[in-house]
């Protein structure tokens, strides 16, 4: 079985800007079926990839003791050293990018910024670029995201690892949950379409924004809390909250919020978890490809064509195929076109 899928996180541009770095295999073209790579065109065709949320993570690698045990603490392993430092120009870097991986391979990739490029996506054999940011940092001020909509975002998140000034992060000492300007950035993203990711965010944070949100709002990259107890996973009343506001949560490839030995079965373990309790309605997928930095992949998705090994594993498992593929693009596609209603 191989249904059209979205992938809710995927971070390409990072990739380029950080020329590989933490990563197993180099920076090279992305037209290229190169081996070890989590995607590439090629690859992206065999998994039938219609939408990737090409998101931007505007970090700057760093050494800092306290970043790495925090980012170690909240993980359960080294991660790494990173700061939002200049985030805003850093972003701008990262939307260039990805307006040149879009230029030069006009053929097989294509923007997606309006509701007919919703409609038109699989119909011209071109995969769909969504282009997301990953943390609200950049906006200096709540009115900045209508400048980052002009430059073709369409999806935000309001936290990375670190508390900002519009919310309390997963990793944060204090959750203080979402801010007065986040309430604000929450109502003028629903105004715009912009679709509010809550990835990161802390459990106040995320319940307080699905409560604020008139849209589906989505977690583009998270697991289930109750199958492993690790700070990026979503516990029972976040879920609930979410299958609320009608969004959706992407069922993510990072390893160690799966299990302690990660592999494709214990993913499965999670959906078929949220599956149960929440319905099939709730769920989607969210690989964090090119973002699984100084970790082994999960065994059994080491790239985006192991995807429809986890169709067969969860059709085993009982999950009937219409649900597999709601899980695998129809949600998903679901909450794109109900915030693309407002794109203009």
């Amino acid at each position: 079985m191989l249904p059209p899928l979205v992938d809710l996180h995927e971070d390409i541009s990072l990739y380029y800007v950080h020329a590989g770095a933490g990563l197993k295999f180099k920076p090279l073209d992305f037209g290229v079926d190169m081996p070890g790579r989590h995607g590439d065109i090629p690859k992206y065709r065999r998994a039938n990839l219609r939408l990737v949320f090409s998101s931007i993570a505007p970090l700057t690698p760093t050494i800092s003791r306290m970043r790495v045990e925090q980012l170690a603490k909240g993980y359960g392993g080294f991660y790494g050293a990173y700061r939002t430092r200049a985030a805003t120009l850093t972003t701008l870097e990262h939307i260039v990018t990805y307006n040149n991986l879009l230029r030069q391979h006009s053929k097989d990739l294509r923007p997606v910024v309006t509701a007919s490029d919703v409609e038109e996506l699989g119909k011209d054999g071109r995969i769909g670029f969504l282009m997301a940011i990953e943390g609200a940092e950049p906006l200096e001020d709540v009115e900045d995201l209508e400048i980052f909509y002009k430059l073709g975002i369409r999806s935000l998140q309001l936290t990375w690892n670190f508390d900002n000034k519009y919310g309390a992060t997963c990793m944060s000492k204090k959750d203080y949950g979402l801010t007065g300007d986040g309430e604000d950035l929450v109502h003028l993203c629903n105004d715009m379409g912009v679709i509010v990711d809550l990835s990161h965010a802390s459990k106040r944070t995320t319940v307080e924004a699905l409560s604020a949100s008139k849209l589906p709002a989505i977690v583009s990259h998270a697991n289930a809390k109750s199958i492993r107890n690790h700070a990026r996973n979503l516990d029972d009343e976040e879920l609930e909250a979410l299958k609320k506001n009608g969004g959706v949560v992407g069922a993510t490839f990072i390893p160690p919020t799966i299990s302690d030995q990660p592999s494709l079965k214990g993913l499965a373990d999670h959906i078929l978890y949220i599956y149960e309790k929440f319905g099939p309605d709730i769920l989607a997928i969210g690989t964090d490809y090119f973002g699984l930095l100084n970790v082994d992949e999960p065994q059994g998705l080491e790239d985006i064509t192991k995807i429809s090994d986890l169709w067969n594993e969860l059709i085993s498992r009982g999950i009937k195929e219409s649900d597999v593929e709601k899980i695998a693009y129809l949600n998903a596609l679901r909450v794109v076109r109900e915030n693309a209603k407002r794109w203009m």
